[in-house]
């Protein structure tokens, strides 16, 4: 009886151990400490995620997304769960867009997010309506990119106010204060010309305020670095005229400027140089709620309100109203749903078998360009026992392969959704099929910092394990594009879509 508690106690002690030893190299990993890439790493144009990021991934990797971060994904791409498109009767929307910072980078989860806390706030007050608090962040996001989203897709949903949280990633690509203000102006704009609230508000950054910060936070700052790799501090006077310009908003409903939020903290409140903490992630919130309190009406019309967006309004995006065109053409083919049946390959093993099939997309059009994407199962090679799966967008016409595609994808089994995720890939996108028996779908790989999109590499290649695209069952893919041609031409070309029968 002893010997067993004994053998216990040291199982024990060695489990402790190995936790601690673990937790002290995620520390220095995320502090930059124990490897060369400390600060934002370009690779291929495209912006990675910072250290810290990196950490919360690797646990992730260990525990499970859901287990480490909690992090949803809806269909539209945004953290959270699914809303309807038509806004419900005697329901208030609140759209909260921003960068990595407003997704929740750091949150410990969903509801420790800035908009997870607001909507906390909210359900304390006893309103006589509903109150929607929708999560639009998209990591690496900067004001630009925010107006197209507010533009080409939070327009349809009926909102009743914007909140809009800028600066890192503006600052980081070197956005200049006129640019800034225009979008800031534009976004103010389509609120004022279609009924809703637009609150700008400008983040606080480590080193840019006046909190006394703690060792850690000053490590951020010193690797801080913007997409140039010069040091973000250089920016500071930048920053400055991007806060002038929130006195300069002629349309806006309010402006907030967040930049001296943390003074009074004095605990380790940035995880890096701009990301923050559950409690820093509080106070912005808490912040938010007290400036909107007074804006948000006692009563709303009991009638969900439809908007009429000016079309002339969407000449930012030319190309966006002729993919409307083409996607509403093609609607009626969307509900008479096409089986695409898949072949077996009799040799596979009966734990393996999955199955071949070459796919197409119905066509859409972007700028003149008929675009088809393509979905194949690679038959396994000499070399490998793993099959792969190919995903090509293509110029229908020219069959040329279309370059620089970041993907929003969502494929569903036997009508459940399997899962929502962004993919990038230069030219085809390859992604392995490791098959097992575990009914939950499990997608690695390494991410980038926009959008927070998997992105091939050979070292660590993009991967789905589960039992995925296995006989007898009915997959879905629900295809959209956010980008095409070059990593920054963000777009919002959906509908593509393919079913798979096995």
């Amino acid at each position: 009886m002893k010997e067993n508690f004994k053998i216990t106690l040291c199982i024990l002690i060695v489990f402790v151990s190995s936790f601690i030893v673990l937790g002290l190299f995620l520390e220095g990993y995320s502090q930059g400490i124990l490897t060369s890439e400390k600060n934002i790493i370009d690779i291929g144009g495209i912006v990675t995620q910072n250290p810290k990021q990196v950490t919360l991934d690797f646990l992730s990797e260990i525990f499970g997304e859901t287990q480490m971060d909690d992090v949803k994904v809806n269909s539209l791409g945004f953290r959270g769960e699914e809303f309807s498109e038509i806004k419900p009767k005697e329901t208030y929307r609140i759209f909260l867009i921003g960068g990595s910072q407003m997704f929740g980078t750091g949150a410990t989860s969903d509801i420790t997010t800035i908009p997870g806390y607001l909507n906390q706030y909210i359900e304390q007050q006893n309103y006589a309506f509903s109150i929607e608090v929708i999560n639009a962040g998209l990591k690496g996001v900067d004001s630009h990119k925010e107006l197209l989203l507010l533009q080409n897709m939070i327009i349809d949903f009926s909102p009743d106010m914007v909140i809009v949280y800028d600066g890192l990633n503006d600052l980081r690509v070197g956005n200049s204060p006129d640019n800034l203000l225009n979008n800031w102006e534009g976004m103010c704009s389509m609120g004022k010309e279609n009924n809703f609230d637009v609150i700008i508000s400008i983040q606080p950054i480590a080193g840019f305020g006046n909190k006394n910060l703690t060792q850690k936070e000053k490590m951020y700052v010193e690797n801080g670095k913007d997409y140039n790799n010069n040091p973000l501090t250089d920016s500071w006077n930048l920053y400055q005229k991007y806060a002038e310009n929130l006195k300069k908003l002629q349309k806006c409903t309010e402006e907030i400027d967040f930049r001296f939020a943390f003074d009074n903290e004095t605990d380790t409140i940035y995880i890096d140089e701009a990301h923050v903490s559950d409690h820093g992630n509080s106070i912005i919130a808490n912040s938010i709620f007290t400036k909107i309190s007074d804006i948000i009406p006692k009563e709303i019309n009991p009638e969900s309100r439809t908007i009429e967006f000016n079309k002339k309004d969407r000449s930012i995006i030319s190309e966006f109203q002729s993919s409307i065109n083409i996607l509403s053409s093609n609607f009626e083919d969307k509900m008479k749903l096409q089986v695409f049946k898949t072949f077996m390959d009799n040799n596979l093993e009966k734990e393996s078998q999955i199955g071949k099939f070459n796919v197409k997309t119905q066509s859409l059009f972007y700028e003149y360009i008929e675009i088809e994407i393509i979905i194949e199962i690679l038959p396994k090679d000499e070399f490998s026992e793993i099959k792969n799966m190919r995903i090509t967008t293509k110029d229908k016409n020219k069959g040329t392969v279309l370059n620089n595609i970041t993907y929003l994808m969502t494929i569903t089994k036997n009508d459940n959704k399997l899962f929502t995720n962004y993919f990038f890939a230069e030219d085809q996108l390859i992604i392995q099929l490791k098959h097992d028996d575990s009914e939950n779908i499990k997608i690695s790989g390494e991410r980038i910092y926009g959008l927070d999109a998997l992105i091939m590499n050979s070292e660590n290649p993009i991967s789905i394990s589960g039992s995925f695209l296995e006989p007898n069952s009915k997959y879905e893919f629900d295809i959209s594009l956010r980008s095409i041609h070059d990593v920054n031409n963000f777009i919002f070309l959906d509908g593509f879509y393919a079913k798979i029968t096995t």
